[in-house]
């Protein structure tokens, strides 16, 4: 009988590498999810159920079809379940979740002409309705015992009333770690695909986001559904009471500097110092995702030059960008657009103005965190936004951040940050100019501050107060 805890998430804590006779070696996935919950799992019995993603995923799902896999993570045994889902992975990783709710909760789409409103229901009820019921019973099946099962984000919206029908009693945490958005919003998508997230999610003990922000808009949508009724700041399904609260997640100040002392991420400071060659940085750090508003922060970077053309020889900006769901069209077409801006800025202002990195080089991202002088991350909407906790934390130039206001991490962040209209390219510029012309003083007392608000709700305590919470919501279940 498993007793401890249940994680479900669309990826795993694991990514494999190959040794040198070319076999398979488990190594920790990257970030705050992985090291909060892969720790917890490594203290007490429980397993991580996951979506196979690639074909060592897919490998390892077929030789432990019979029983989880337990794999050695940094010297934490960590038992993992991944799931083959055949054919339907396509639909419901690229065309459910990372468009139709991608784009919804992070507002990208572009009325009147998207969204279209073709061919959703087909891909939801075939593709993604099935994937998340594997992974709910998956979920379930392991839930014997005194356990605490958490489900995360987007992709498994409608894994909770799986979990609840197959395990009633037993305490359910969803955790959304992107924003969510109101009912107008939310209606943007078919009724029945807006109805079936709601009644997912709260088949949950507690739903859970990063800013008090997106729960209030789960309390209204909920509401304006008529699926819920509000009761503080909790909600009434049925004869079930639902709580919806925010948990600030943070970095892990110790293993991210452990991360950068590595050779990796030394060459590759010698490299961004080379280029660097003495001038102001402008640094970001993003994947290619079109919620992270690369262009825009392209297009800004662009004005301030053009408004300013003397700090074309006084200031660099080095842009580190991870490709984004490449499979999917819009993703492609964004990162060529990116691109070309890019290349129309060198061509301008000098092929030295600026350097674009596009590929997967974490040392390279960790390197230019610990040198900028400003750090932009200006997305239409985050959850969060990590990076804009890990810059400042790793930073020793009493770097500025300017940060988007409709990101998660203003909530914490935002006193000590230059805050930004994301749509706003001129306001944009304005706010990395006033970034690079800071004297001294005012830098080194807003870094510090910074430095202090990106730890609030590091991972270990991120994830105690969602379990202490969950406890309390199972304890008042149906008060």
């Amino acid at each position: 009988m498993t007793e401890g805890l249940i994680v479900a998430s669309n990826r795993g804590p694991v990514r494999w590498q190959r040794d040198a006779e070319g076999g398979r070696v488990a190594k920790r996935g990257f970030g705050g999810l992985v090291t909060a919950l892969g720790d917890a799992l490594a203290e007490e019995p429980g397993q991580w159920v996951s979506v196979a993603l690639d074909d060592d995923d897919l490998a390892v799902a077929h030789e432990h079809r019979e029983q989880p896999l337990t794999v050695d993570l940094s010297g934490s045994p960590t038992t993992v379940r991944l799931l083959d889902v055949g054919e339907r992975f396509s639909d419901y990783y690229d065309e459910v979740s990372n468009q139709l709710l991608w784009f919804t909760l992070h507002q990208l789409w572009n009325a009147p002409y998207e969204p279209a409103g073709l061919d959703w229901h087909e891909p939801w009820e075939r593709a993604y309705l099935p994937v998340n019921e594997r992974v709910g019973a998956a979920a379930a099946e392991a839930a014997e015992g005194d356990v605490d099962v958490l489900l995360q984000d987007y992709h498994l919206c409608a894994a909770p009333a799986v979990v609840r029908q197959q395990r009633p009693e037993v305490p359910l945490l969803h955790y959304l770690h992107t924003p969510w958005v109101g009912p107008e919003l939310l209606g943007l998508m078919p009724d029945g695909v807006a109805r079936g997230l709601l009644e997912g999610l709260l088949a949950a003990d507690v739903v859970a986001f990063s800013s008090q922000r997106w729960c209030e808009r789960f309390r209204a949508s909920a509401e304006a559904y008529r699926l819920a009724s509000r009761e503080g700041d909790a909600l009434r399904v049925g004869d079930r009471r639902v709580r919806v609260e925010p948990f600030i997640l943070g970095v892990d100040a110790e293993g991210l500097a452990a991360s950068a002392t590595s050779d990796a991420v030394a060459q590759a400071g010698e490299r961004l110092d080379g280029l660097r060659q003495g001038r102001a940085m402008i640094a970001r750090a993003e994947r290619t995702d079109l919620s992270k508003n690369v262009l825009r922060g392209l297009l800004a970077f662009e004005r301030l030059l053009t408004e300013e053309p003397a700090l074309a020889d006084r200031v660099w900006h080095y842009a580190n960008l991870n490709p984004s769901r490449q499979g999917v069209e819009a993703y492609r077409a964004y990162l060529q657009s990116c691109q070309e801006v890019a290349s129309r800025i060198r061509e301008r202002f000098g092929e030295r103005v600026l350097t674009l990195d596009v590929g997967d080089d974490y040392p390279a991202v960790l390197a230019a965190l610990q040198r900028y002088d400003v750090l932009l991350t200006n997305s239409v909407a985050d959850g969060t936004n990590l990076v804009a906790k890990e810059g400042p934390t790793l930073n020793a130039n009493d770097g500025v951040l300017v940060l988007s206001r409709t990101a998660g991490a203003v909530d914490v962040l935002g006193e000590a940050a230059l805050t930004v209209n994301p749509f706003d390219v001129a306001e944009t510029a304005q706010q990395l100019r006033r970034a690079l012309a800071m004297d001294a003083d005012e830098r080194a007392t807003r870094a510090a501050a910074l430095r202090e608000a990106a730890v609030r709700g590091a991972p270990s305590e991120w994830l105690a107060a969602q379990r202490r919470t969950l406890r309390e919501a199972v304890a008042h279940r149906h008060g």
